[in-house]
């Protein structure tokens, strides 16, 4: 599907979506990390990224939500793979700029600064 100079179809979207949700997790992730930087933009001293999440709400609390950004499995660690298919289970903070981030990979890197985290 091309779409460049141009806007999609709601059809073409419905394909792609499609596609999309063929994926496992851990494919899905590393198709966003692929997109979702490049509608990064920067000026007047802020810098504006779209990232994936995870939302997990808590049914005893009702404002029990914790978000975290999902951080891109290090594809060097695992030999140019993208880690284990087991859900955004590894769970941590960025060491450099401190964001909460899950993957499904113990080895990511923070969607935020790009800084390497090591999860658990």
């Amino acid at each position: 599907m091309r779409m460049v100079g141009r806007v999609a179809s709601d059809h073409e979207r419905d394909q792609l979506a499609a596609q999309l949700m063929t994926l496992p997790v851990n494919e899905l992730v590393d198709v966003l990390r692929r997109v979702l930087p490049q509608y990064t933009e920067e000026g007047n001293g802020l810098r504006t990224s779209l990232v994936l999440a995870t939302a997990t709400e808590y049914e005893d609390e009702p404002d029990g939500i914790d978000v975290t950004l999902v951080a891109w499995p290090d594809r060097d660690y695992y030999d140019g793979g993208l880690g284990p298919d087991q859900g955004l289970w590894e769970d941590g903070d960025c060491g450099k700029c401190g964001t909460e981030v899950s993957s499904n990979a113990k080895r990511a890197f923070c969607p935020v600064c790009g800084s390497g985290c090591g999860l658990t």
